[in-house]
């Protein structure tokens, strides 16, 4: 009798702890991947840039890509820029349209990601929670895009590319 009452507490225990968990998991993944979370510094374990840069060389153009470490106010500047984009601002998209020039990686605690990518005309913003829940929206913020068309300026053959591209159109 007694060891029957053991095995039915332990498995009531053992289901409210998986029952417990299964609710973490939920509320903590969803909490990342709503484009309308605001974002804390806190939540930033590591943030780097890469950007892309072009250049003449031998038989034809020569690419490649600077990476560099955020420091905390830059981090926390972008976060701002992020946070104070209104609903209005973000249209949600499936895929990113031309080639990348610039990208933010803010990496999360609790494994997730936000990437923000610019190709020049538009900034995507990804953001990839638990389980690889992904979601992506266009953000259309002033600031931001001065502030990474002039970390460009000079990326491309010692030009501007937008200026560039705008151009050509």
């Amino acid at each position: 009798m007694n060891n029957t009452r053991n095995i039915k507490r332990f498995w009531l225990v053992m289901g409210t702890v998986v029952a417990a968990l299964a609710l973490y998991f939920f509320f903590m993944n969803n909490r990342f991947v709503d484009i309308e979370t605001p974002l804390s510094s806190a939540e930033i374990v590591h943030a780097d840039t890469s950007k892309a840069i072009y250049t003449k060389g031998g038989s034809g153009v020569q690419i490649r890509f600077d990476e560099a470490v955020l420091n905390e106010a830059e981090t926390s500047r972008v976060v701002d820029w992020l946070n104070e984009a209104p609903a209005s601002a973000k249209t949600a998209v499936d895929r990113i349209e031309g080639s990348i020039h610039m990208g933010i990686a803010l990496r999360l605690k609790h494994n997730n990601q936000l990437m923000i990518q610019y190709n020049g005309k538009q900034i995507y913003v990804t953001k990839i929670g638990r389980f690889s829940k992904i979601s992506r929206y266009a953000l259309h913020h002033q600031a931001l895009e001065s502030y990474l068309d002039q970390e460009l300026e000079g990326t491309y053959y010692g030009g501007d590319l937008a200026k560039e591209e705008q151009e050509e159109t």
